[in-house]
């Protein structure tokens, strides 16, 4: 599949955001690392790189955003929300490499003494940085909370991280002019200090979702209080729950009554799963599992025959009885204690059909131990169901 010129509608503000953001990074990047090099100001060249990071990291935002809204294919049977968790990772990866060579360039130049105090005019462009940072700031995290994109708020922080960046840039290059020569790269050891820290932050998030860490517990409570408000669910087990992206998918077992029909636990199992979905905003898919209630493992669950090893034994006995005509259905139940039968059949007229029942129970526990109960209902019943 192709990706689309555009994302889709509920991206075009993440979209507009990040394209604000990259101008704003090519106007302050270009701007300090110009005057940086003119005031020969180490921290403020640093600072204009870590303004050029950010430009890489809202084109990758870009790029994710490109592919994250698209619908599952045959390659992608999950959805595409994972390329959010790669942009993620990839800008963790940028702004720690960006922290490395701020930190390689600053230490160098302490070491060998080629330290000096940069041009008045290097606060001015500082100044001029944090303004237009701190604001990118505030616009770009209030998008990714509203979104619930994980990856728009990295994004955000990393306009965060340069506007801090900038202050400490600030107050070196401040000390620089009062003559302490080496205030300006400290200030630039310790934004890529600063740089480091927010890339393992984000870094570590991306690689829990990756290893499909358990979504937080939070989320998982609601997601258990919706299920079970469901009529029908008597109770939750195996819930686990992952990030996909901005969204989570879920699987869980949930617990029925175990007399009820296939059909009946499906219905269930669908309305829990149709309310999940409409009361938490953040769940992006759920399966659900539908198991019995109080006989979810065991005999039953386990190691008791299946239909084919003995449905042709039950019809076989059931037919030779000399009150059955024949046989329409054999229903089984599966349970801790063993196996529940029922049969729908027809009978001959003369038949007693407690004697009939108490007969076709005796033979079949001869042949087969695993039973435990046995109904016998007329086919004539069948308009009512069978009766337990």
């Amino acid at each position: 599949m192709t990706a689309p010129l555009l994302p889709a509608s509920k991206d075009h503000a993440k979209t507009r955001v990040t394209l604000v953001g990259a101008l704003v990074n090519v106007v302050l990047s270009a701007a300090k690392i110009a005057a940086g090099l003119v005031l020969a100001s180490p921290a403020l060249v640093a600072d204009g790189v870590h303004s050029l990071s950010d430009l890489v990291s809202d084109v990758l935002v870009l790029w994710a955003l490109r592919h994250s809204h698209l619908a599952p294919d045959e390659d992608h049977p999950y959805g595409h929300g994972r390329f959010e968790t790669l942009a993620t990772l990839a800008l963790s990866a940028v702004l720690l490499l960006t922290g490395l060579g701020i930190a390689w360039d600053a230490a160098v130049r302490l070491v060998t003494g080629a330290v000096s105090a940069p041009g008045v005019w290097a606060l001015g462009v500082i100044a001029l940085s944090i303004v237009g940072k701190e604001a990118l700031y505030h616009y770009t995290r209030a998008v990714g909370a509203r979104e619930g994109s994980r990856m728009i708020i990295a994004n955000a922080w990393h306009h965060r991280t340069d506007a801090l960046s900038s202050v400490v840039a600030l107050v070196g290059v401040g000390a620089a002019q009062l003559g302490f020569a080496w205030g300006d790269p400290v200030a630039a050891i310790v934004i890529a200090a600063m740089l480091g820290r927010v890339a393992w932050e984000f870094g570590k998030g991306a690689v829990d979702e990756l290893v499909d860490t358990q979504a937080p517990d939070g989320l998982r409570a609601d997601l258990q209080d919706s299920l079970s408000r469901t009529p029908g669910v008597q109770g939750l087990r195996d819930l686990r729950m992952r990030q996909h992206g901005a969204r989570a998918v879920a699987d869980v077992s949930i617990m029925v009554d175990p007399h009820i029909t296939v059909t009946e636990g499906h219905r269930i199992a669908e309305a829990a799963r149709a309310d999940a979905l409409g009361r938490i905003d953040a769940l992006e898919d759920l399966i659900i599992h539908v198991e019995p209630a109080g006989h979810f493992d065991g005999f039953g669950a386990t190691e008791a025959p299946l239909r084919g090893e003995i449905e042709g034994l039950i019809l076989t006995l059931a037919q030779a009885h000399p009150m059955v005509a024949s046989v329409a259905r054999v229903q089984l139940g599966y349970f801790e204690d063993g196996l529940h039968v029922e049969l729908l059949a027809s009978l001959h007229a003369n038949a007693d059909h407690a004697a009939t029942e108490a007969d076709l129970t005796d033979s079949l526990r001869q042949t087969l131990p695993e039973l435990r109960a046995l109904s016998l209902h007329r086919q004539a019943d069948e308009q009512s169901g069978l009766q337990a």
